[in-house]
């Protein structure tokens, strides 16, 4: 009776087995360093690329590369092919190698594929890991008080202070976290957790507690 249970059992953890291996490897995305890698040895990509770059680059120095109608739909068409490319979607993970040159891809390139709302986006690979960082912090974005005893935005405040990344990026998250937008409400929620979770993804890693 026994060797029957296993032989009807061990098949069926065989198939289980495969199926969880799938599953994980076809959610897993390309992080954004084999990203660059890949886009950079296709012609096709690495010139759509270069454009989309150089798109940016105008825009944030308000200087445009070229001016009119023609210049604005090469630039829409870069966009636009790049998402058939390896580097839509890419993500980083945490403790990677070149995790700073992955974010800084990443970065560079996601807020002009995907449109500037990322509020419920982040950089990383959503794992336990991640979750469990969201967890944490989630007092300090709702305003609500921590089940433990300690003062965690005291905690967070603290860790912030000692490091120098998160000085000199902190300024990102305090105007829109303390600017008053009536006398009923301190500040634009919506805003300042989006500049919060933008602060944390991008600049400061690290967990607090």
């Amino acid at each position: 009776m026994i060797f029957a249970a296993i032989y009807i059992v061990l098949p069926l953890l065989d198939v289980l087995l495969s199926a969880e291996e799938s599953y994980f490897t076809s959610s897993n995305r390309l992080d954004c360093v084999k990203g660059n890698e890949l886009c950079l040895k296709e012609p096709g990509c690495s010139t759509k690329y270069r454009t989309m770059r150089q798109c940016v680059a105008g825009r944030e120095t308000n200087f445009s590369m070229v001016t009119g109608v023609e210049a604005k739909d090469e630039c829409r068409l870069a966009l636009d092919a790049l998402k058939q490319s390896p580097l839509y979607n890419c993500r980083c993970k945490r403790g990677m190698k070149k995790e700073k040159n992955c974010l800084r891809i990443y970065w560079g390139i996601y807020q002009h594929l995907q449109g500037n709302d990322l509020l419920e986006d982040s950089p990383y690979e959503p794992v336990n890991s991640r979750l469990s960082d969201i967890f944490r912090l989630a007092p300090i974005y709702s305003g609500e008080p921590a089940l433990a005893k300690e003062n965690n935005c005291l905690n967070a405040a603290k860790a912030c202070n000692l490091n120098d990344t998160c000085k000199k990026y902190r300024s990102a998250y305090i105007s829109p976290c303390t600017s008053r937008v009536s006398t009923a409400e301190v500040c634009n929620k919506r805003k300042c957790h989006k500049a919060l979770r933008q602060f944390f993804d991008k600049h400061f890693t690290i967990r607090f507690y």
